[in-house]
């Protein structure tokens, strides 16, 4: 599957989409080019009269349900019910702050939590397939137990967008293992535990990789790895935050990779858009967010 393939994913329905104070032009402009193109209905939480005011600036005639309130925290807390409610498959940040939009959805008694992690997935298009690459955005230094769980988050993410056998690489600067590098012990021990099917018998875990051998099937085979993760990996693993950012960053800003990004790990897919995206990246986030959400 690749981006192209997306729309047929999401069908002709229309997939219901929260959005948890869409108070600024770039928010409201983004949910207004989705509904335009008629694969999303949009339920607005927030501020009433804020929300007015920005849809009037930004797309008069516009006309999404709103559900007002008055406080963020209460803001948070009605988007995550439509979600637990089944009103809403996706949920998307407008200008709340993070921290108290994951705060709602992590509750233990009211939240949408399903993993133990809540992690970032950046889902680009490379050889006209989707890949994954977690994580640049959420988890800063991912422990051992951290790192399985990325890995659980971005596979079940991958197949509901269409990879029905996982091919994960764990990402380290060198593919031999060096008590001295903590990303290679960890990638060791992540890929044994793929080898014995802790991951399930859809999951192939294979690391350390250097990214060259995890995307070239040459480089690979030059450095004598033969496996069924070299060069095909579908999924990524960066070792820290600082790495799993700056690549997704060059996929962007030098490849100018088609790319997707959202929160993950969640019982639906937390779109957060940043104010530097540009119209395709935005585009991209919410189709892929509502098509993971909808299954």
């Amino acid at each position: 599957m690749n981006f192209a393939d997306v729309d047929k994913l999401l069908g002709t329905r229309k997939v219901p989409l929260a959005v948890c104070m869409p108070e600024d032009i770039d928010t409201v402009s983004a949910a207004y080019e989705a509904s335009n193109q008629g694969f999303v209905e949009c339920i607005f939480v927030g501020n009433k009269d804020t929300i007015k005011a920005c849809i009037d600036k930004t797309a008069p005639g516009f006309n999404p349900e709103i559900i007002h309130c008055e406080t963020p925290e209460d803001a948070a807390f009605k988007s995550v019910e439509l979600v637990r409610q089944n009103r809403a498959s996706a949920l998307m940040k407008g200008s709340i702050s993070t921290p108290i939009l994951l705060k709602a959805v992590l509750n233990s008694e009211t939240g949408i939590k399903k993993s133990n992690v809540l992690s970032h997935v950046l889902i680009f298009e490379w050889e006209n397939s989707l890949r994954f690459l977690t994580d640049g955005g959420m988890v800063t230094h991912p422990s051992l137990e951290e790192k399985i769980e990325l890995i659980n988050n971005s596979r079940a993410l991958a197949r509901k967008l269409g990879v029905a056998v996982a091919r994960v690489a764990v990402l380290s600067s060198v593919e031999k293992v060096n008590p001295k590098m903590p990303s290679t012990v960890d990638a060791a021990v992540l890929s044994k535990m793929g080898e014995r099917k802790q991951f399930g018998s859809d999951c192939i875990v294979e690391g350390p990789l250097a990214l060259d051998n995890a995307i070239s099937l040459e480089s690979a085979h030059h450095k004598g790895l033969f496996n069924e993760v070299v060069g095909r990996a579908d999924i990524l693993v960066a070792p820290d935050i600082d790495t799993g950012n700056v690549l997704g960053k060059i996929l962007l800003y030098f490849g100018k990779t088609q790319c997707a990004g959202m929160i993950v790990g969640a019982q639906c897919p937390v779109i957060m858009l940043s104010r530097s995206d540009d119209r395709q990246t935005r585009m991209n986030s919410i189709k892929l967010a509502l098509a993971a959400g909808k299954m």
